[in-house]
């Protein structure tokens, strides 16, 4: 019988100490179009949350106060569940909160995909509600998501406008992508938070992040049934349900919904997470680690949308020896028929130095039944004296996968493409 452990990843004692990072990537430029790059900008901030939470868990002592701190860290990032719940309207405890990387990593979800399947221009805003009318600042998403740090309401967020004639799509099923890709990205947000915990461990405070945006469907969809998010059927929510129902006119957010807390609530993540809550009130440490058994990674599950039709990818993996690392994702459409498999086989070797430094290497594979390809080879770089990272990632975007539909950067004209990201971070 094997034993339900956890994972303390990198056995290297130098790799344990790095917790946190603050990275830079050129990805940032929005000129790359990178999910790959921008990605580092929500993951820091995350990051930089648990520094912040461990400096006010300092003043706390017993588990009261200790349990008073998770109670505060539940109700920031407590998302909308719909109208018998919490309101937009509501007092301050049951409002949905504001975190700009959630807004600012959608948006560019869209982004991505308006820049990388279409022609057409487009332009982010700040969008701020005064009484009855709408305000609208033009930003990046960079600036759009440093500018409204400062803000911490419901009456700020974030949109994509584009000139709805110059939509020069090469196929219809790119404008689901179009549609599908804010909602999307904060699935992926979600899941690159899971994997954090599992390679490096992680922090309770990284559930909120996590949870928002594992239930970031069943949020949107709540909100646009129960009448607070109306947008006269432009929403994603809206566009994208009106793009299935082509396909089966059964189709409703209910379905949307019930994917949603099938990805939540079967996740092993959201298990260990709360497993942390627990730990962190009873002892005051905050540290959360994978649930493994046997070297086992007990699985995730994640909701995404594809041209298809609803999938649910899942995603583990298996501790090979003390060094290396198999992992697997496997995606299918479930709704509104079983369609299309995808594999995402990949392998994780870390070479540790007391010269040189540690170095990282991954490899990996998309393969799906329709006989479409892709991948990516990735290398990290520790210095083996001061806290700095470096790391370079090629990627074999391919728009036929499922993975690449959601990720690829530039396809006008063909479905493959090549992205090379480099990135630096300072380890604390």
């Amino acid at each position: 019988m094997g034993v339900l452990t956890t994972l303390h990843a990198e056995p290297p004692e130098a790799a344990l100490n790095i917790k946190r990072r603050i990275t830079l990537s050129l990805g940032y430029d929005e000129d790359f179009n990178s999910n790959e790059g921008m990605k580092h900008l929500p993951l820091t901030t995350i990051q930089g949350y648990s520094w912040v939470f461990d400096q006010v868990s300092k003043i706390t002592s017993g588990e009261w106060s200790r349990g008073a701190l998770v109670a505060a860290d539940i109700i920031l990032h407590m998302p909308y569940l719909g109208q018998y719940f919490n309101h937009a309207d509501s007092n301050w405890f049951f409002e949905e909160k504001w975190w700009p990387y959630l807004p600012a990593y959608h948006e560019f979800g869209h982004a991505r995909a308006l820049r990388a399947f279409s022609t057409a221009k487009f332009k982010s805003y700040m969008m701020k509600v005064v009484g009855n009318n709408l305000q609208f600042n033009e930003s990046s998403v960079l600036w759009y998501y440093l500018n409204s740090l400062k803000y911490m309401g419901l009456n700020y967020t974030a949109v994509t406008y584009y000139d709805s004639t110059l939509l020069n799509f090469r196929n219809h099923t790119q404008a689901l992508a179009f549609w599908a890709g804010g909602l999307n990205n904060e699935t992926r947000l979600s899941k690159e938070i899971a994997d954090l915990t599992y390679r490096f461990n992680g922090h309770i405070a990284y559930f909120g992040p996590y949870l928002r945006g594992k239930i970031s469907a069943i949020s949107y969809t709540a909100k646009t049934m129960s009448g607070n998010f109306d947008f006269g059927g432009a929403s994603d929510i809206e566009q994208i349900v009106a793009y299935y129902k082509k396909e089966n006119k059964n189709f409703n957010m209910s379905h949307i919904q019930y994917g949603g807390w099938v990805g939540a609530l079967l996740s092993s993540s959201t298990y260990s997470f709360i497993k942390g809550y627990w730990d962190f009130i009873h002892t005051g440490d905050p540290t959360v680690k994978t649930f493994t058994w046997n070297g086992i990674r007990l699985p995730d599950l994640n909701l995404y949308f594809t041209r298809n039709g609803l999938s649910l990818e899942v995603v583990t993996g298996y501790q090979i020896n003390p060094n290396m690392w198999f992992n697997l994702g496997v995606e299918t459409v479930y709704y509104p028929r079983f369609s299309g498999m995808e594999f995402t086989p990949s392998v994780r070797y870390v070479v540790p130095t007391k010269m040189y430094g540690m170095f990282d290497f991954d490899i990996g594979l998309v393969l799906n039944t329709y006989v479409y390809l892709g991948g990516h080879v990735g290398i990290e770089w520790t210095d083996p004296v001061n806290p700095i990272t470096l790391q370079a990632k090629v990627i074999l975007h391919n728009a036929g996968t499922y993975l690449g539909e959601r990720n690829i950067t530039y396809s006008r004209a063909t479905d493959y493409q090549t992205e090379f990201m480099l990135s630096a971070s300072l380890n604390y």
